[in-house]
């Protein structure tokens, strides 16, 4: 699946909420833009490859 990137958006409540590392708001922000009206489904797999992490890391 191939999405338009246009930037992206950190909800206020994302942002300064201090229980969450930097890492885990932008896999949110990232869940957030896959998220269509049934949920979002992407695989450790793909935040793996987005991220360049191991998916062990995601």
């Amino acid at each position: 699946m191939k999405k338009e990137f246009k930037g992206i958006w950190i909800p206020s409540e994302l942002w300064i909420n201090k229980d969450l590392s930097v890492m885990e708001k932008i896999f949110l922000v990232e869940i957030t833009s896959l998220d269509r009206e049934k949920g979002c489904y992407a695989s450790n797999g793909y935040f793996s490859e987005f991220f360049s992490l191991s998916k062990t890391r995601c």
